[in-house]
């Protein structure tokens, strides 16, 4: 079964390092990708504040700066703006199971033609060149380029990090009432509750 496009769409965006993402975002105006992630957050949301590029030019520039740093830029989709789904469709059904990334040289004969004494070089499917782009719709060719965040273990003291001195952060959501002590392995802790004019804060106060 092919992926949702848009559920491509969004694995693709992510897949990329972040200067490559800010380029795709940038060429389709914040269209690329449409759906949501977990938890909520717009994949555009991702990008830097720096784009869209205002103009196409200026993608083109930064693009071609990051192919010489040695970044993967496929230009139909990076540059262009086009969709990612329909670009790696259209390029299977042609018969293309790589394509020259951007600075490489084009493909001289396209997929499953010959030209009889010619001396153009025959496309093999087989053999990519180093640097080609990989053309795909499996999701698993496409893992998050950044590592998912650790789940933090689960704790029940109520006593944070280090401020300064001997005053501590409060875990987020504990409800101690001003004057409780707790000891922890770091010690015996004291709660302080402030009561401001807009709401309350507290912290710990290290006794030993």
């Amino acid at each position: 079964m092919p992926p949702n496009p848009a559920a491509f769409d969004d694995a693709y965006y992510f897949s990329l390092p972040h200067e490559t993402r800010e380029l795709i975002f940038g060429a389709s105006n914040g269209a690329i990708p449409t759906n949501n992630v977990p938890g909520g957050t717009s994949a555009g949301q991702h990008a830097s504040p720096n784009v869209p590029y205002s103009d196409q030019e200026s993608r083109t520039a930064r693009a071609i700066a990051l192919a010489n740093k040695g970044f993967l830029i496929d230009t139909p989709i990076m540059i262009w703006g086009w969709d990612p789904y329909k670009v790696m469709v259209l390029r299977k059904q042609y018969g293309y199971t790589w394509v020259p990334s951007a600075l490489q040289s084009p493909v001289q004969i396209a997929p499953g033609l010959s030209v009889p004494g010619s001396t153009l070089t025959p496309y093999d499917p087989l053999h990519p060149p180093p640097g080609a782009i990989k053309v795909s719709t499996d999701l698993a060719d496409y893992p998050p380029f950044d590592p998912p965040v650790a789940p933090q273990p689960a704790t029940d003291d109520p006593v944070g990090g280090l401020n300064v001195g001997n005053i501590y952060y409060a875990t987020p959501g504990e409800a101690y009432p001003d004057g409780a002590k707790f000891t922890d392995p770091r010690g015996t802790f004291l709660k302080h509750v402030v009561i401001y004019p807009f709401g309350r804060t507290g912290y710990w106060e290290k006794l030993t």
